[in-house]
């Protein structure tokens, strides 16, 4: 038998002793920039309840280490959230060097991103993977959409893909409605910064009054305003 298979087999053994020693409270930690009330189960599979990652609440969470991903030096779990600002499953990569998520398809309101005032609406993701690697976006692929409120009658639909600009994750959508256009730009660090650019282009006079009382200022090609935040 080669040094090989002794060391398959002693991960193996290891893997299946921890069930039993490894309570998912002790696996989670607690405490910044996680926080939870309650966690119940086993790092293989557990529950969480009432999880906040800083100012983002979580709701609660079903989480399942994945045994094979530590086979070969990786810390990763499936997902699944409800009850919070996150709704969605997929999976999460746990190590601080190279966090993100997997194969995530969900939502979350944009207000978590930096949008604010009367404006609402929510992002949602399709099969997202979103990683980084020793703090800069190493991979970016899926499909993101939005609906946004608050800019005239009707609701604007907009769609987009995520990619890495550099070290940062862009999550850029457009769309708009008869009258007006939406860019919406959120970007996303390793370090839970965040920022929100949207930059608004219309020829109707009368959205120039609705856009100034959402904060918006003029800017070359149209109207724009920024948000910014931390997660954590």
């Amino acid at each position: 038998m080669t040094n090989r298979n002794l060391l398959l087999i002693f991960l193996a053994a290891l893997l299946a002793a921890l069930p039993l020693t490894v309570p998912l409270a002790v696996g989670l930690g607690g405490g910044k920039p996680l926080s939870f009330a309650e966690a119940r189960g086993s790092i293989w599979r557990g529950e969480v309840r009432r999880a906040a990652l800083g100012p983002l609440t979580l709701g609660d969470l079903s989480v399942g280490l994945d045994p094979l991903a530590l086979l070969i030096g990786q810390t990763k779990a499936a997902i699944r959230a409800a009850g919070g600002d996150v709704k969605g499953a997929g999976r999460i990569a746990l190590t601080r060097r190279s966090p993100g998520v997997e194969r995530f398809s969900g939502s979350l309101p944009l207000t978590a991103l930096g949008l604010s005032g009367s404006l609402t609406g929510d992002l949602t993701a399709r099969e997202v993977t979103a990683t980084f690697d020793d703090g800069a976006c190493h991979e970016a692929e899926g499909e993101i959409a939005a609906v946004v409120h608050g800019l005239g009658p009707n609701p604007m639909a907009l769609r987009g893909r995520p990619v890495c600009q550099g070290a940062v994750l862009a999550l850029p959508l457009a769309g708009g409605v008869e009258g007006m256009a939406l860019d919406l730009v959120v970007r996303l660090r390793a370090d839970g910064r965040y920022s929100l650019e949207a930059t608004v282009k219309t020829t109707d006079p009368a959205y120039g009054a609705i856009l100034a009382a959402e904060g918006f200022t003029s800017v070359p090609g149209g109207y724009g305003r920024t948000g910014e935040g931390k997660w954590g």
